[in-house]
């Protein structure tokens, strides 16, 4: 082959992968941004308050970087792009052993009219059929709870 040709064939290329990358963003469709990737634990998280405020123990927050999305705005004054990025959230212990798998949407945390403290929080969608689950903190293990026994 011509040197010109594999320099034009390398260039081709680059374009082309960079175009895609545009425009699978331009889509909506979830990326990575390389700067969030990872796990963040946070020790004194207002999701927490109510709970830590009971506890001996305290719990930490886990944070964990899921993807990105891009959005465009489209309007008679002009466009505009936004950039979404989603979290998984969990709980661990003060020696960052996870007790709540970093698999919900948001976590919060409330009393119970017996005020025992009540972590509850939504899961990211993966079957269909996802709902709010309360959990109640005994032994220093999350045990699973209906709704009404949250109250």
């Amino acid at each position: 082959m011509n040197k010109v040709l594999k320099i034009g064939l390398i260039i081709t290329l680059i374009v082309i992968v960079f175009v895609s990358i545009f425009i699978w963003r331009f889509l909506g469709k979830p990326y990575y941004r390389i700067s969030l990737i990872g796990t963040e634990y946070i020790e004194n998280a207002d999701e927490l308050i109510y709970a830590n405020e009971q506890l001996e123990n305290k719990l930490y927050l886990i944070k964990k970087y899921k993807y990105s999305e891009d959005k465009l705005l489209i309007g008679f004054g002009g466009g505009n792009s936004v950039t979404n990025d989603y979290y998984a959230y969990g709980v661990a212990n003060e020696k960052r052993n996870i007790l709540l798998e970093p698999k919900f949407q948001f976590i919060s945390s409330k009393t119970n009219s017996q005020k025992e403290p009540i972590i509850f929080g939504l899961p990211y969608i993966e079957k269909g059929n996802e709902k709010m689950m309360f959990y109640k903190i005994e032994n220093g293990n999350f045990e699973p709870i209906d709704e009404k026994a949250s109250w």
